[in-house]
């Protein structure tokens, strides 16, 4: 049934995977598959989110 099919290539969302953990730069992010994470698995709040909460809170009035 599948001998006509031809092999496909690697994936590439597993090749930018394989490539973040061959980086060895102590500032990466991986940014890949929704969620970025450092290569300490943790989830760093970036800069620019925490301004665009910092506005968000200032226009907020009320929490109801």
């Amino acid at each position: 049934m599948f001998e006509s099919l031809k092999p496909v290539g690697m994936d590439p969302i597993l090749g930018l995977m394989a490539a973040f953990r061959a980086d060895i730069r102590a500032t990466k992010i991986d940014l890949g598959v929704g969620v970025y994470q450092d290569d300490r698995g943790r989830t760093p709040v970036m800069a620019s989110v925490k301004e665009a909460e910092a506005q968000l809170m200032e226009l907020e009035t009320t929490k109801s």
